[in-house]
């Protein structure tokens, strides 16, 4: 695969992401997200599109760098999982603000963990440079397990209207 259609291919399927968790997220925020009693550290709702932009930037750029191995077997395993953790990530964006099922989501956010754990050694066996920029992510996601957790000890399993 030449460089231009591994960027574009990196580029669209983090950008689908991008903006199928926006829009989740959104409607949760316009709809009950600030009624809910948040834990402590929750950062201003402002933050967090900072933050996913630099981390949405890195995954683009890993993915990029994973392509460019001439390892088809290690590619598509790497492939997968970042997949795999891409769709995770939208439906715990989907579960959680859209849906306002918490605990649903938690369970989902810790499988989300798991895969994109196991994706990052992968990376790091296909091109270690590209895994050891998913680090910020895996962290981003322990901190959001802690507020999802938070959410369900403060608000219960499901968002009651």
């Amino acid at each position: 695969m030449n460089k231009a259609l591994r960027f574009l291919y990196s580029f669209c399927a983090v950008g689908i992401t991008a903006v199928a968790c926006s829009y989740f997220t959104q409607s949760g925020i316009a709809s009950f997200y600030g009624s809910l009693e948040l834990p402590m550290f929750t950062p201003p709702n402002a933050v967090f599109p900072t933050v996913w932009s630099a981390l949405y930037a890195l995954m683009v750029i890993s993915f990029y760098i994973v392509l460019g191995n001439d390892n088809v077997f290690q590619v598509q395993r790497a492939t997968l999982l970042f997949l795999g953790q891409l769709f995770l990530q939208v439906l715990w964006c989907y579960l959680f603000f859209y849906a306002g099922y918490f605990l649903f989501s938690l369970i989902v956010m810790l499988l989300l963990l798991w895969t994109v754990w196991s994706m990052i050694q992968r990376f790091k066996q296909t091109k270690p440079a590209a895994g050891y920029m998913q680090y910020p992510y895996f962290v981003w996601l322990l901190f959001a397990a802690y507020l999802n957790a938070g959410v369900v000890y403060l608000n219960g399993n499901t968002l009651i209207l």
